[in-house]
């Protein structure tokens, strides 16, 4: 991929452009590295040379023709058309974007998307705040003036997740996941996004198809969850909850990342051990928990873990869904931990909402870990799925087996979905065996 004459949009793989997309909405490079399972470093060049294979579509877009071309001529561009049934239009309007005035808008469009930067960044610490109402109101006023900008409705979808309004939420992640899908194909013919004009920057920043997605999820679950919160609340379990959620207190934990998870689980240890001893009617409580990108969230799979039950084991693949930086990465580990018997619930989940099969990627990823025959006949069965995203995920995890009986059902499956490249390079190491 680091290769730009050779990167081609259409041929990148749900899984290669969607942390580049990530990037490129501001996205933390640390966390979408981590999430893409490559270094910073390799994230970085090739979202260079995305942006340098884009910058050449853009370049033959507004290459004006020194001389002058009769509207009936064969086109410049060797494309065998006429001139005015090809390069024409693009050519007159690279023509105008050349005049001062085109300048002074291009200055004019730079300066509001800094204003408009300032006025998310607030929405978000409102959201940050709990101040709920106020922050659906400054992004819903802004939403009016920029309508694809992802993050405003990232805002308001969240905002009404946390203040228990599932049902609002949930529409709001359904129709922009429509979106994403749409504007995602215009990126790929196109290498800019809908609302990216050429030699203008963008006003609006679009989530890939798989943030909607996971979103949506997320929201699905916390109703799910709403519905299975008791009516009566327990006294201690409901006092222990509130104890735990001390962790999302910046005042009292003011500390960040690795450092500030360790502070938190010494503080709350006693807490976290009496949630895992307590007993598994605690779940119905921690569950709405874990649809919060919070700290106290994060602890939930590590509780779930003590839980052997049906409803712990499949709460923690819903969250290994989620897409959350460290609470579904502690799911998946705690789902691998349980080995052989996880096995049935993860069969089970391709066999429900195969809307999201392709959020389940990291489920995969624990099956080519758990290395027994139960394991192995689920991925050749989805070597036959009809997501390609899936049957590169199942390719890769059955290369962990070092079976080369499963080499004629992989290089099929490889064939049939047009070369991918987590699938290719298990099938190279199941051949040099």
């Amino acid at each position: 991929m680091s290769d730009s004459n050779k990167l081609q949009f259409d041929t990148m793989s749900e899984e290669e452009l969607n942390p580049i997309l990530e990037l490129l909405q501001g996205g933390d490079p640390d966390v979408i590295a981590l999430k893409a399972g490559i270094n910073k470093e390799q994230l970085f060049r090739v979202r260079d040379d995305l942006l340098a294979l884009a910058e050449r579509k853009r370049a033959e877009l507004t290459d004006v023709p020194s001389e002058k071309i009769g509207r009936n001529e064969p086109c410049p561009c060797g494309s065998g058309k006429k001139y005015k049934h090809c390069c024409l239009d693009k050519q007159e309007a690279a023509r105008q974007a050349k005049d001062p005035e085109q300048a002074e808008n291009l200055r004019a469009k730079e300066s509001e998307q800094k204003q408009l930067i300032k006025h998310i960044e607030k929405a978000f610490g409102l959201l940050r705040s709990r101040k709920y109402a106020e922050a659906i109101r400054l992004a819903l006023n802004l939403i009016s003036n920029y309508p694809n900008e992802d993050r405003l409705h990232d805002i308001v979808a969240t905002c009404h997740l946390y203040a228990g309004e599932c049902e609002e939420a949930i529409e709001i992640c359904r129709r922009r996941l429509e979106v994403a899908r749409s504007e995602k194909d215009y990126f790929i013919e196109h290498g800019r996004y809908r609302d990216a004009e050429i030699d203008k920057p963008a006003l609006s920043y679009y989530y890939p198809p798989l943030t909607w997605l996971q979103k949506y999820w997320i929201a699905l679950k916390a109703k799910d969850y709403q519905a299975l919160y008791p009516a009566e609340k327990n006294t201690k379990i409901n006092a222990l909850i509130k104890k735990l959620q001390t962790a999302d207190d910046t005042n009292q934990f003011p500390e960040k990342h690795s450092n500030g998870l360790e502070l938190r689980k010494n503080a709350l240890k006693e807490i976290l051990d009496q949630l895992k001893t307590i007993g598994p009617e605690i779940i119905p409580y921690l569950l709405p928990l874990a649809c919060k990108y919070s700290w106290a969230g994060i602890f939930v799979p590590e509780i779930l873990s003590s839980y052997k039950t049906d409803m712990a084991s499949r709460a923690l693949i819903d969250i290994s869904m989620f897409g959350f930086a460290y609470a579904s990465g502690a799911s998946l580990h705690y789902l691998e931990k349980l080995g052989e018997a996880v096995i049935p619930y993860i069969e089970e989940a391709f066999s429900r909402d195969k809307a999201f099969d392709p959020i389940k990627t990291g489920i995969l990823s624990v099956l080519g870990n758990i290395r027994v025959l139960a394991s192995y006949e689920l991925l050749l069965r989805l070597l036959e799925h009809e997501s390609s995203h899936i049957v590169n995920w199942a390719g890769d995890a059955l290369g962990n087996f070092n079976n080369i009986e499963a080499l004629p059902a992989m290089v099929a499956a490889n064939q049939r979905i047009g070369g991918e490249k987590m699938i290719d390079a298990a099938i190279e190491k199941l051949k040099d065996l």
